[in-house]
């Protein structure tokens, strides 16, 4: 182009917003000599131009802003970056049929790492989560996050509008103020600029990042989450020399040692490793698995141990070391704990199918010590291997300490948060509220109006993972693409889509994951993409092993030892609720802690010995002081938990989390300094006053009755006696459908029940009607003791309704209201129930649930009234209970009809089924004498819940293993 050449700068601003970075200034050098160019420039940005000096490099960049600014605007539609055809499974029909569900294929994140799902979504809103089969770290289940992403999806709390000092602004104010700044911050090259996010494993915003340090050079990024794996990268970087991150391999383990942390329910890989364990546990002719838990608050893992050994905290380094040291030579050291000879001699047996994995609330010694034990034993290759970090590696970023040191400096004139709450899950020795407001201007990006939010100048509303496009690593490097499973519910912007902006890009999120694997793809790219979309995965991107070499004169010194007053403080991720990231999230907060099942809030959990130390018990109060800071919190006795130390959860205390999260529990993150993230010491007083605390184990459990059983490996259960009945018999022409819970399989993980809340349209209750015995979920997960208080052992059993065949809730209903199907189902008619509870009275395994509030109509289940439209939303003074899904076997039923066949053996799956990790839950036909669920009550481990009632259940459970070998 030459001297006098016009163009048309607005359709050159759409013809550029669309490509990607590479041609973007490939055309834009072309456009810098032309004269009418530069006089658009020139009007754009007249504060600038009529005070710098203008080379041809700061011309090219401002065009980049100009042409990027250009989509801000566009943010306050709700159908941003979704206007592309979404995607869906194969087994889909092609079209759109309204009235019948798509399922979509994504990725949701946690903690930075993905896990593929997929989204059924009817007349474009989702209405269920399951998992991917495809995707490495679900397997087709999923975790209790992501079943509640759903609901997340739906809060009404979520943000809706930008906010400028608390106050609601438009979408084009935003962009008129944005606009001088970023201008400035574009000729300046980033001087001053410093940029705050979570950890991400995200090729697309890698790559972005790297365009954004590219435009402003001088901008400085840091990385900061709660939940935080430095202590694994300082023993990594130690013992091997170098970053690696690291995955594990359950089928080929023989022998685990876990030093604290929770395998099952914590790591990136949880669910896959769950899943894994409980496949090598099924494997035959191998023997089973050994697996020893050395943990200080008991875990997921620890209760499906066979040995556990509760230690404190301040005596994991002495206890690694010795195991060490035992296999070094032979025998355990004089004076160490006296299980290191029974855990060195297995891991010596299993050779290179053992595994020793530290958690992350370890100090870098443990893990350096877990690394080298694993390097000694030639577990790397088998059980274990090494690959490439998948985040960022700590060397590229900066931390929150040295943002705060920056503002302390006076160094920092624009911040910018992108997601997280930072200004809540912050260290307590790091004041970044008051640190955030010294800013002379801070953005943050996020879902909700909450603590970092208010701290900042500037607010701008985040788009949820299930309306937006990018891409995810799992825990093993393979990608899953995240796709939009609906149109934008409220406006907002992605963290791809606000980089893309900030690298001088546009916000189409779509355009800016595609340029990226353009780029990787090359030629190949619409052929890759579509079948990636499709799976939810992209095929042959899992990260490759990479080789180790044991430093040998690796060195990490031991942790300062704790004086001996006093008493050792663990922080741990909350099980229900994580960091706090799901604090408003009423499924999760009503669900019943695994080991605990408290409900609505969090605790100071101490072992029974300890609590008889200090006169404690269940539900006093305690003032806990750590270096000076002093948090108020109710106590929980857990058996199990190791004495001399207290465990809290993460996550609670929230004043701005929304109208459910709010003055929930206490806050841990106000005692937690930088210098001690995981463990510290501290000080226990009394204050004489009691914290209510919602447990719901005393309230539907049937503790003191023969519940739980266990065998030996290869073991039989006596068989049943068999009673006459006076009921008749029913034959059953069709179909009779039964359930098998398999015990030896439960880890305990609460899977099932989201995924059967969700699944059913199940109301939230809230603390005070939890606290009279009145939550409505219809599947609940027992958890019972046996054994020495100080190591119980721990035992789950899911309880749905066992949808008996001869039920005595049937015969007592006055108006008929419960009443038996042709294929062998408890049915409930809501529109005869009128509310005498006799049914309820008459169940012997209390899994009937009676609505006594229209919960419907409440604020803590405002976002899920029908959520599912194929299952009926219950009314006030009705009884409700498990269905066994009966919505998905009339589905079933019906596609077999239409094409003219009967339904395979598995083509029905409950949503609890669907859900569990390990597989535990099997559902199907008993009159198909080989389908799964027979063969399974067939087996010798098969018993009936209270068999002797006579009530001849359709659910019946799969006796636990426990080898007398392993303890």
């Amino acid at each position: 182009m030459g001297e006098g050449t016009t163009i048309d700068l607005a359709a050159l601003r759409s013809r550029l917003a669309t490509e990607e970075g590479s041609r973007l200034w490939r055309s834009l050098e072309e456009l810098a000599d032309v004269p009418e160019v530069r006089r658009h420039i020139e009007a754009e940005f007249p504060d600038i131009m009529e005070t710098s000096q203008i080379d041809r490099r700061t011309l090219l960049r401002l065009m980049s802003a100009s042409l990027a600014l250009g989509g801000l605007a566009a943010c306050n539609g709700s159908d941003v970056g979704t206007k592309a055809p979404l995607l869906s499974q194969s087994h889909n029909m092609p079209g759109y049929v309204p009235g019948v569900p798509v399922t979509i294929a994504t990725s949701l994140p946690l903690n930075g790492y993905g896990r593929g799902v997929l989204v059924k979504a009817q007349e474009g809103r989702p209405i269920k989560i399951e998992g991917n089969r495809l995707h490495p770290a679900s397997l087709g289940a999923t975790d209790v996050f992501a079943q509640a992403e759903i609901l997340s999806l739906y809060d009404p709390d979520r943000s809706d509008a930008p906010l400028q000092d608390g106050v609601p602004r438009s979408w084009e104010d935003l962009t008129n103020f944005i606009r001088p700044v970023r201008n400035e911050l574009v000729v300046d090259e980033g001087r001053g600029l410093h940029i705050l996010m979570p950890p991400t494993t995200s090729p697309t915003l890698h790559r972005l990042v790297g365009q954004a340090r590219q435009l402003f050079p001088h901008a400085q990024w840091h990385v900061f989450t709660p939940i935080d794996d430095g202590n694994r990268q300082a023993a990594a970087m130690a013992v091997f020399g170098r970053d690696v991150e690291l995955v594990y391999d359950l089928t080929q383990a023989d022998s685990i040692v876990t030093l604290g942390g929770d395998l099952f329910a914590e790591e990136p890989g949880h669910i896959r490793y769950a899943a894994d364990y409980q496949a090598r546990r099924r494997v035959l002719g191998r023997g089973l698995p050994q697996l020893f838990a050395v943990e200080t608050r008991p875990s997921l893992l620890g209760a499906r141990a066979d040995e556990r050994v509760p230690l404190r905290p301040r005596d994991f380094d002495a206890f690694a070391e010795a195991l060490a040291a035992a296999l070094d030579h032979g025998t355990a050291p004089s004076g160490s704990h006296p299980a290191i000879p029974r855990l060195a001699d297995a891991l010596r047996r299993a050779g290179t199918r053992s595994l020793v994995v530290a958690g992350r609330e370890q100090p870098a010694r443990v893990h350096a010590l877990a690394l080298a034990i694993n390097a000694r034993l030639g577990a790397f290759g088998t059980t274990i291997r090494a690959i490439e970090p998948l985040q960022a590696h700590p060397s590229e970023v900066r931390t929150l300490a040295d943002l705060a040191e920056a503002i302390e400096a006076g160094q920092i004139s624009r911040l910018v948060i992108l997601g997280g709450n930072p200004v809540y899950t912050a260290p307590a020795d790091i004041d970044l509220d008051a640190l955030v407001r010294r800013v002379p201007l801070s953005v943050h990006l996020g879902q909700h109006r909450d603590e970092t939010a208010a701290a900042c100048h500037w607010h701008i509303p985040e788009s949820h993972p299930l309306e937006s496009w990018g891409d995810l690593r799992a825990f093993d490097g393979t990608v899953g693409l995240r796709q939009p499973t609906t149109m934008r519910l409220k406006p907002g912007l992605s963290v791809e889509e606000f980089l893309g902006l900030m690298a001088g890009q546009n916000t189409d999120g779509r355009g800016l994951v595609q340029a990226a694997w353009r780029e990787a793809w090359g030629d190949a790219f619409e052929e890759r993409w579509a079948r990636s979309l499709e799976d939810g995965v992209v095929e042959g991107s899992a990260a490759p092993a990479v080789n180790i070499i044991v430093q040998p004169d690796w060195r990490l010194e031991p942790a300062v030892p704790a004086s001996s007053a006093g008493i050792d403080v663990l922080f741990a991720p909350d099980p229900s609720i994580w960091d706090g990231s799901y604090a408003n999230n009423g499924w999760l907060q009503e669900l019943p802690k695994p080991l605990t099942k408290q409900v609505w809030g969090n605790a100071a959990l101490i072992a029974p010995e300890t609590a008889e130390i200090f006169g404690l018990s269940s539900g006093d109060a305690i003032d806990l002081s750590l270096n000076g800071r002093i948090v108020r919190a109710p106590v929980w006795l857990l058996p199990g938990h190791a004495p001399g130390a207290v465990t809290l959860t993460l996550g609670y205390g929230r004043q701005t989390a929304g109208r459910i999260g709010n003055g929930i529990g206490f806050d841990a993150y106000a005692v937690r300094s930088s210098d001690a993230r995981w463990v510290a010491p501290g000080e226990i007083r009394r204050v004489g006053e009691k914290i209510p605390v919602i447990s719901t184990q005393q309230h539907h459990s049937l503790q003191g009755r023969d519940i739980v059983r266990v065998v030996a490996p290869g073991e039989a259960m006596p068989p049943e006696p068999v009673h006459p009945s006076i009921y008749p018999e029913w034959p059953y022409k069709d179909h009779a459908w039964g359930m098998a819970i398999d015990l030896d399989a439960c880890i305990g993980c609460n899977a099932c029940v989201i995924a059967c809340q969700a699944e059913n349209n199940i109301a939230v209750v809230g603390p005070e009607e939890v606290a009279k015995g009145r939550e409505m979920h219809w599947l609940r997960v027992d958890r019972y003791y046996a054994g020495d208080p100080v190591a119980p052992k721990t035992y789950f059993q899911p309880v749905p309704c066992m949808h008996c065949e001869k039920a005595p809730c049937e015969v007592v209903c006055p108006v008929n209201a419960t009443v038996h199907s042709s294929e062998g189902l408890n049915d409930m008619v809501y529109n005869r129930c009128v509310g005498t509870r006799t049914c309820s009275n008459n169940c012997p395994y209390k899994v009937r649930r009676f609505n006594f509030v229209d919960y419907q109509g409440t604020d803590v289940s405002a976002p899920i009234e029908a959520m599912n439209p194929q299952v009926t939303v219950r009314d006030r003074g009705v009884m409700e209970k498990c269905t066994f899904c009966v919505q998905r076997i009339g589905t079933a039923r019906a596609n077999a009809r239409v094409e003219d066949r009967r339904l395979a053996d598995g083509e029905v799956m409950t949503a609890c089924q669907q859900a569990c990790p390990t597989q535990a839950i099997v559902f199907g036909d008993i009159n198909d004498p080989d389908s799964t669920v027979s063969r399974l009550k067939g087996s010798p481990r098969n018993y009936a819940l209270l068999g002797a009632l006579n009530t001849k259940p359709r659910t019946t459970y799969l006796a636990r293993i426990e080898s007398k070998e392993n303890g």
